[in-house]
């Protein structure tokens, strides 16, 4: 029974007169605890129908009694209608013409109009708006502070709440081609690393100790922690080192956002010049996570909405880490429910930061909106292992789009000498009847793959490849570049889909299905640009 169809029970229920007989009425209410118990255990999503009801009761009241005058609660209540597809909204144009009005005047006002500015025009049009953009992202640049926090003029401390708008402008200004400089992402980043308090939280007014020393933190709140996460994972996802497991001891091979199909420019790598600590960020994300863990809620005692729509960003982005596929997670029921019992009459929330801006974050909480900007395997952008089987022996890259296939070979059985079984089963996982599967891989069987790569047969070679970028592992990309400029052409094509499959860029660096050596030879410069900007301490040889 939904719901809806138990309210409707309940009201038949207060109009029939038998209810009010004392052991019936005590068991029809037992009946329908078990319901409404039953309803809330099914989860929610951005798509069901409570949650639709109240983004869009939301919405009647945004669009018709909103008065909202600051730049960034008109950026903020904007995005709204652009995520749900209103690009033409009154909304969204009034919220266009304030920025542009400030950036005419050169005021980018506060941190977060700042922000959210850069947000809303990368979101909506950054071609035409590409001068405020650029201004916007110039005054953002500007105002960080020496220690890569952003904050409150005339402070030296660094601002937690602030900071987030400065990453999450600059990443979503990156996804649509908008020039970042990587010294600012390294300066946040440093930042928060070295104002995380020694539990693993973070407070509002980042304290920077002593180099190498982590000092106490005060009004350490979920809110400032889920704050400082999303922007330590924005910073990791920037510099190409967010993938799956990476935070846990051991790293987990499925890569964490494969690009099925993106807006991005072919050939354009990820950002570049970045001197980020990879395991310092990591170690930092670990003890955050853990802290988080131990005491998560949903309930806090100011701006509740703000806090949710900054948990949202850190929980997607964690869903990348994790390579986790929940449709219906916790956090996110728990976020619904609370903000189901808090509605109001008028379809507005209110936790602290006023009416409309309230009702914006707890609108962009329910849409999911970091999900929706990182992509979902049914709108062809970006997946965190949603949609994926869970046997991944069963996925192949065909024509830039995932396969899964039911035939499976294995791969012990092909490492050994080939006769024409073994071709023919190498035939059948070349031309896509069949996929690999790994099973137990060894470091004996990594060893031999590495050197069929360079030395075996044609087909075997083929396989090889394969295999090492089915498993996802970075430290086989350097094997991954010396097939890419190999002069068979079958061989260059499987390591460039292996290297896109790893690197989590389905869009890649190229070469063209038919291409040059030039066009070869270009391609597997960019690619290994790219593998030295993530790992700068491994030789790439070629030759």
């Amino acid at each position: 029974m939904t719901h809806r169809s138990t309210v409707a029970w309940q009201q038949d229920c207060r109009r029939n007169p038998v209810v009010r007989c004392g052991a019936f009425a005590v068991a029809c209410l037992a009946l329908i605890s078990g319901c409404l118990l039953a309803s809330t255990a099914k989860g929610f999503t951005k798509e069901s129908p409570e949650v639709r009801a109240m983004v869009d009761k939301a919405k009647k009241f945004l669009e018709t009694d909103a008065n909202e005058q600051r730049l960034g609660g008109r950026c903020l209540i904007g995005l709204i209608f652009i995520k749900e597809g209103e690009k033409d909204h009154k909304r969204v144009q009034e919220a266009a013409a304030a920025c542009v009005e400030a950036a005419k005047a050169g005021n980018a006002d506060d941190v977060y109009s700042n922000g959210l500015a850069i947000i809303f025009l990368s979101d909506h049009d950054p071609k035409k708006y590409a001068k405020e953009l650029q201004f916007f992202i110039a005054a953002m640049q500007k105002r960080q502070k020496p220690h890569g926090g952003w904050g409150y003029d005339g402070r030296e401390t660094g601002d937690t709440s602030q900071s987030q708008y400065g990453c999450l402008g600059f990443w979503e200004a990156y996804q649509k081609g908008a020039a970042i400089n990587p010294g600012s992402i390294d300066g946040v980043a440093r930042w928060l690393i070295n104002t995380q308090d020694p539990s693993g939280a973070w407070g509002y007014q980042g304290e920077v100790g002593a180099p190498g020393k982590l000092v106490p933190q005060t009004e350490i709140t979920c809110s400032m922690v889920s704050a400082a996460m999303g922007s330590l994972l924005i910073c990791a996802d920037l510099v190409g080192i967010l993938q799956p497991g990476a935070a846990t001891e051991e790293a987990d091979s499925l890569p964490s956002l494969v690009k099925l199909k993106s807006d991005r420019d072919e050939g354009r790598p990820r950002l570049s010049g970045s001197g980020i600590n990879r395991q310092q960020l990591l170690d930092a994300v670990r003890k955050g996570d853990a802290w988080m863990a131990k005491n998560y809620e949903v309930e806090i005692e100011r701006y509740t909405s703000y806090y949710l729509y900054a948990l949202e960003r850190y929980k997607s982005l964690q869903a990348i880490l994790e390579g986790s596929d929940d449709p219906e997670p916790e956090w996110y029921n728990n976020g619904v429910t609370y903000l189901m019992k808090t509605q109001a009459e008028d379809g507005t929330w209110e936790t602290g930061c006023g009416k409309e801006c309230d009702t914006a974050f707890s609108v962009l909480f329910l849409i999911r909106s970091m999900e929706t900007a990182l992509g979902s395997m049914g709108e062809g952008a970006a997946l965190a292992g949603r949609g994926l089987p869970s046997d991944l022996s069963k996925l192949r890259v065909q024509g830039g789009q995932l396969v899964a296939s039911a035939a499976k070979t294995e791969l012990d059985g092909l490492l050994g000498d080939l006769d024409d079984a073994k071709l023919a089963e190498m035939d059948a996982v070349i031309n896509g009847s069949s996929v690999l599967d790994l099973g137990e891989i060894s470091e004996k069987d990594i060893r031999r793959l590495k050197q069929l790569v360079r030395s075996g047969e044609p087909p075997a070679r083929i396989i090889a490849v394969k295999a090492l970028a089915q498993t996802g592992d970075f430290d086989h990309v350097p094997t991954l570049l010396y097939a890419l400029a190999d002069p068979d052409p079958r061989l260059a094509i499987e390591a460039r889909d292996g290297l896109r499959f790893v690197s989590r860029r389905f869009d890649g660096f190229g070469p063209p299905d038919r291409f040059t050596r030039q066009e070869q030879l270009e391609a597997v410069d960019r690619w290994v640009r790219w593998y030295q900007g993530v790992r700068p301490d491994v030789p790439v040889v070629l030759q």
